[in-house]
């Protein structure tokens, strides 16, 4: 099929898009640690779940090397990469740190250069380039709100380190694959490992009693399962498929307009206004798109 890759990647940004919406209000209530712990949780037995069911031939392609890669990568990029991200959110705010998370994209096409061996063209960088300038306008169009000057160190480190987890988690997860590991069940076992880890960060921080409040707060509750759905696991599920099939970097840039492909919701949701810049922002980072389905 002509464009799987790029038309699973669009489909990633999409499925974060409508996820994050419905992550906010247990986000809210509850606390970013408790919803991502949940999250993940529930996506690791939904996905066992539909491999045992679609027929567990795929785990016949996991040798233990394949194994390790992937599971390392479910510990860089959803472990570690969520929770500097998250951590990034509460010192810096979203919108900082969604700028700063729009290095992923370059990123991970660097990293596929020496760990996958792959080339982008001039047509490649060109849509990366739009696409990433369009969304990079876009945030940064509200002004920045005064903080201490070590929360903002703090803040764009982790920051910084969230958009690495998240390129260096696409990267190890394709080499894991090596084309042969089907994408669900490779996804169950980045999220198998994403698991572990991240209870084992609720538990070193003494943070697990927090999921409590997901369970008495119906609202949240619902909200969490509706989001990890679309989220971890249709959302990762697919984001595998990308890169399975297009360059990593290519496959990055398409998932990053989250933060424009947004706008229009939040307006309907929460009935925010969507200025000109944000929505010409938006026709810059779609032509993005469609410089790179043209490379």
């Amino acid at each position: 099929m002509p464009f799987l890759g790029e038309a699973a990647a669009l489909g990633t940004a999409l499925c974060w898009t409508f996820g994050s919406l419905l992550f906010t209000l247990p986000s809210r209530k509850c606390g970013a640690l408790a919803v991502n712990l949940t999250r993940i949780t529930l996506a690791f037995l939904v996905l066992a779940v539909l491999v045992f069911l679609t027929g567990s031939e795929g785990l016949g392609t996991l040798t233990r090397h394949r194994v390790l890669i992937l599971a390392l990568s479910g510990w860089v990029g959803l472990t570690l990469g969520d929770w500097a991200l998250f951590t990034a959110y509460a010192q810096i705010g979203p919108r900082i740190s969604t700028l700063v998370t729009a290095l992923a994209p370059p990123m991970a096409a660097a990293m596929a250069i020496p760990v996958l061996s792959e080339r982008i063209g001039i047509m490649g960088y060109l849509g990366m380039s739009i696409t990433l300038f369009g969304v990079v306008w876009v945030v940064l169009e509200r002004s920045a709100t005064p903080m201490p000057r070590g929360h903002r160190i703090r803040g764009l480190f982790l920051a910084f380190l969230g958009a690495a987890g998240q390129a260096g988690g696409l990267v190890l997860s394709k080499l894991g694959m090596e084309g042969e590991v089907p994408p669900l069940t490779a996804t169950m076992v980045r999220m198998a490992a994403a698991t572990v880890g991240i209870w084992l960060v609720a538990g070193a921080g003494r943070r697990i009693p927090e999921v409590m409040c997901l369970l008495r707060d119906r609202a949240s509750g619902l909200a969490v399962i509706g989001a990890t759905l679309i989220g971890p696991v249709t959302g990762v599920t697919l984001s595998l498929v990308a890169v399975s099939h297009t360059q990593a970097g290519i496959a990055a840039t398409l998932m990053a307009p989250v933060p424009v492909f947004i706008l229009p919701l939040v307006r309907v949701v929460y009935g925010e206004q969507v200025s000109l810049r944000a929505g010409l922002g938006a026709i810059i980072a779609v032509g993005g798109v469609a410089v790179l389905f043209l490379r």
